[in-house]
């Protein structure tokens, strides 16, 4: 299947905007189970207040669990999402979305994440989001797939016998 290059960006758009509402959304929800009281809008880009994975889960602030719940439910999220809008070639929307978040991550926080649980967390949602939107574009693609209704038999023919 040839996919032309308006596509392409026209459903890496989509996956962007789906992509930050859905974390926008899960923060906010986030924010509000976690009774928090400062909500900033860097959350889906804020790798800085992060938790850090060879400590204890007791030590870790209310705002270290807000950031890494969201992010893990939105790559979750999003694979279903991006499975029903893309259906195929889902890894590579999943990569091309992740990196530029990481740049935008660079860019709003003035600085590279250094955190190595920050990037671990990204991985597994990674995987996660890849994973689930792939067996969900599958199970589309099969399912339109098996639709396709055979013609009525037609009468039968033989091709020794032509009528003339």
């Amino acid at each position: 299947m040839i996919i032309s290059s308006k596509d392409i960006v026209l459903n890496l758009l989509k996956c962007l905007v789906t992509f930050y509402a859905v974390y926008f959304a899960v923060g906010s929800l986030a924010y509000a189970s976690f009774s928090q009281s400062n909500f900033d809008g860097k959350i889906p880009f804020d790798f800085e207040s992060w938790i850090d994975l060879s400590e204890c889960c007791s030590v870790y602030k209310d705002k270290e669990l807000v950031n890494v719940i969201s992010m893990e439910v939105t790559y979750f999220i999003c694979g279903v999402v991006f499975g029903v809008l893309v259906r195929s070639r889902v890894w590579d929307y999943a990569i091309t979305v992740s990196v530029i978040h990481i740049l935008l991550s660079c860019l709003v926080m003035l600085a590279f994440p250094m955190n190595w649980s920050w990037w671990v967390c990204l991985g597994c949602g990674l995987a996660v989001l890849i994973l689930v939107g792939e067996a969900v574009g599958f199970a589309r693609r099969k399912k339109s797939l098996t639709k396709v209704n055979p013609e009525p038999s037609q009468t039968n023919i033989s091709y020794l016998y032509r009528k003339g």
